[in-house]
């Protein structure tokens, strides 16, 4: 069986990394054969990491060029579907409805869908947004009747994927429980709160300045760690900032004692399934994140984590772990199994050909 996998970013975006390279070695091991040809460059990819920060007028820029660059490299990616059992496409959307083009080439479409977007990350309101809302949908709804199958990360995803197909199929994560796994504590020193995501995720940490805050007012020996951090800053904590590579981020989540994750609830973020909160939970330790009803379909409140809405449950939740290194642990390896269970790779591996091969059967 030959494969092509289309992500929307390189490995540089981190649902390229896990939706789509992690699979590879196992795809390959079981005589999948896999191309990887991204629907974006590089260069894009990186643009599109920083977007986040940048002013309309240089948004309006980046969208008119990767709209260029989709169109040039969509013609690559026909040449190789043409060649493939199976079009694979992570997020992968395109413009002008070039996806009927792609359904011609090659019938047997399978969509990865992860997030919801069908919609703006960020509700700025004016006529940019406006008009990105109404490409974007159009777009993912465009793919989503073309497709043979659809594979979704959680519920909420699910009942927008199904007015549009019916072959629904559910992988949440996943993780590789090999690469993240559980290191022993030293057990002394000062007990450190970690967070790890990107420049498009910082400003969600606003949301518990205060709580932050006041832990770094009642414990002196509480530090935080933020990985990958943008523009962030908060004079009541001693915050290092630790910049994310590949290499690093598994060390890195295993020196945290704590995991936070704070998010809105609203459409974007139900369309998530925060992937910080299953590293957290994959390497042992607790993870303390905002709720949503999607974060609810992986965590047992006070089983295997914690969920929190207010600025007095952050703190006193916080205060909690901070205060028994036996609670951390015991929460951290509730945390690791429920991973084990319900996330694993390996799990998820089988279930991706299953999918392939019933869309080839079709």
């Amino acid at each position: 069986m030959k494969v092509l996998f289309v992500p929307y970013g390189t490995e540089r975006a981190p649902a390229t990394r896990y939706r789509v390279l992690q699979y590879i070695p196992h795809l390959e091991s079981r005589g999948i054969n896999c191309r990887v040809f991204s629907a974006i460059s590089q260069f894009s990819t990186a643009l599109m990491i920083k977007s986040s920060d940048f002013s309309s007028f240089l948004k309006l820029l980046y969208y008119i060029y990767v709209t260029i660059e989709r169109i040039l490299r969509f013609l690559c990616i026909m040449a190789y579907a043409v060649k493939s059992d199976i079009v694979f496409l992570q997020r992968s959307t395109f413009p002008f409805k070039l996806e009927a083009l792609l359904s011609v080439a090659n019938r047997n479409i399978v969509f990865d869908i992860d997030d919801a977007i069908y919609m703006p990350d960020r509700q700025e309101g004016g006529f940019l947004t406006s008009v990105k809302k109404f490409i974007k949908e159009n777009e993912v709804v465009n793919v989503l009747k073309v497709s043979k199958a659809v594979i979704v990360e959680n519920e909420y995803i699910r009942n927008y994927v199904c007015r549009y197909c019916k072959n629904i199929y559910k992988i949440p994560g996943p993780i590789d429980t090999e690469r993240f796994f559980v290191s022993p504590k030293p057990g002394h020193g000062d007990i450190i709160i970690g967070w790890i995501g990107s420049p498009a995720t910082t400003p969600y940490l606003y949301l518990i300045d205060n709580a932050l805050a006041a832990i770094g007012r009642k414990y002196n020996f509480v530090r935080f760690k933020f990985v990958g951090v943008g523009k962030y800053k908060n004079p009541g904590i001693k915050l290092e900032r630790v910049n994310w590579t590949y290499g690093t981020e598994v060390v890195d989540l295993q020196s945290f004692d704590i995991g936070i994750m704070p998010m809105p609830d609203n459409e974007w973020t139900r369309g998530k399934l925060g992937c910080k909160m299953l590293q957290y939970m994959a390497v042992g330790i607790p993870a303390v994140v905002s709720y949503t009803p999607t974060n609810a379909e992986l965590i047992s409140e006070g089983k295997d984590g914690f969920f929190v809405k207010t600025d007095e449950e952050w703190t006193q939740t916080l205060s909690k772990l901070v205060e028994s290194a036996s609670l951390r642990e015991r929460v951290g390896q509730e945390g690791r199994v429920a991973v084990e269970k319900k996330c694993a790779l390996n799990t998820s591996v089988d279930t991706l050909i299953s999918v392939f091969n019933k869309v080839r059967k079709q």
